[in-house]
């Protein structure tokens, strides 16, 4: 069984336990949590003074979701928690290792390893109590994958020593080998340790842009969705998606009002923010999700595109024949948006087929009291663009 100890007992030089400090919307011992879990860690023990706060916080989450947390006040304890044939994990206070390197360091044969850092390291030389020396030329990187056994030999030091650093101790005795990171020896900027706020805003930003991906302005209104979700980060993580989300069903249903009235430019107005507000959310809840590890509770996706289609179709349809006139002209408002529907945005009518600008090219044509022939006018590019598209196929 993977079992994995992690501590949340160092504080900053304000006082603040490292653990608490958050990253993106997410503290610190989360973000251990949430990576310890998966990796395969079936239960986690944490170091702690006091079972509150974030602690008694993430031991009620770790329940609710089947995994198994359990505070400790000292090390007594542990000798009995951990059997020999486990497989013991350990972070440092405050660590939050690259992911992509960790897994790296698990691939290889055996399993257990001591990550190591050379002597001149920034990390060395900015942390020198938090990365211990193993050897002449290496430190510890504050992460360590070894067998349960020599947990057992815990009982036989005083009650007051620093557990960490005996079990790192005990896994270099029994002869776990030492594994340096990548980048020649030198720690990457995303092995981050948690020291104080400054040290995790410009990482909280490297994540939010990774998480926000970059924009492709050939796709207009997901791009706009993707800088303003970046924008709003993290602030927003938590109940953005559900507020722009409802944001976005209230312009539509005032896209849908100002249509029966007969007002085509509010209208279709009205329909191209809803479509801004609809993409904000889902970019929103994709953040959400990679960010804080929650599903957003919102239509994402294919769900959400077919939503903001047919309202942009109801609406448009309106527009070209208000209640109560010939309705054959209706059924090109449904023909457009279907066919912008079919167009790949890796062609170059996709920005034409945009849920955003299409509506707002539609909103200018019935300013100047065009709607109708540029609607067929765009129906017939898209069309071409179609048969083109199939042609060359």
């Amino acid at each position: 069984m993977r079992t994995a100890l992690i501590a949340a007992l160092k504080r900053t030089g304000s006082g603040t336990k490292r653990a608490e400090l958050t990253l993106a919307g997410r503290t610190v011992l989360a973000r251990q949590v949430d990576w310890l879990r998966h990796i395969g860690c079936e239960r986690i023990f944490c170091l702690c003074e006091h079972l509150d706060g974030e602690v008694l916080r993430l031991q009620q989450e770790c329940e609710a979701t089947g995994g198994h947390f359990q505070a400790l006040r000292g090390f007594l304890h542990l000798p009995a928690l951990v059997r020999a044939e486990d497989e013991l994990v350990i972070l440092a206070d405050g660590l939050l290792p690259d992911p992509a390197i960790a897994a790296a360091l698990f691939a290889q044969t055996p399993a257990r390893f001591v990550a190591a850092l050379t002597t001149g390291s920034p990390l060395v030389t900015d942390h020198p109590h938090d990365f211990e020396r193993i050897d002449a030329r290496q430190h510890w990187a504050g992460l360590l994958a070894m067998r349960g056994a020599p947990v057992q030999h815990l009982a036989d030091f005083p009650p007051d020593s620093d557990p960490i650093s005996l079990l790192l101790r005990l896994a270099l005795q029994a002869g776990t080998p030492c594994r340096r990171l990548p980048d020649d020896g030198l720690a990457p900027a995303s092995w981050l340790l948690a020291t104080d706020e400054t040290a995790l805003k410009a990482q909280e930003q490297a994540l939010i842009a990774r998480a926000a991906g970059a924009p492709d302005w050939r796709r207009p209104g997901r791009a706009l969705g993707q800088v303003f979700a970046q924008a709003l980060a993290p602030q927003a993580l938590e109940r953005g998606p559900l507020i722009a989300a409802v944001a976005g069903a209230a312009l539509y249903l005032c896209a849908l009002l100002a249509a029966w009235q007969g007002d085509g430019v509010a209208a279709l107005a009205l329909t191209g923010l809803g479509a801004l507000a609809a993409t904000l959310a889902g970019s929103l809840g994709r953040m959400a999700g990679e960010l804080l590890g929650r599903r957003a509770m919102i239509l994402t996706g294919e769900w959400r595109d077919l939503v903001v289609d047919l309202a942009a179709a109801a609406v448009l349809a309106m527009a070209l024949a208000p209640v109560g006139a010939a309705a054959p002209l209706a059924a090109l408002g449904p023909v457009l948006v279907g066919l912008a529907r079919l167009t790949r945005p890796d062609t170059p009518l996709a920005v034409l087929a945009d849920r955003i600008v299409l509506p707002a090219a539609l909103a200018s044509a019935a300013a100047f009291g065009v709607l109708p022939l540029v609607t067929a006018l765009m129906s017939l590019l898209l069309l071409a663009g179609l048969l083109l598209r199939n042609a060359g196929d």
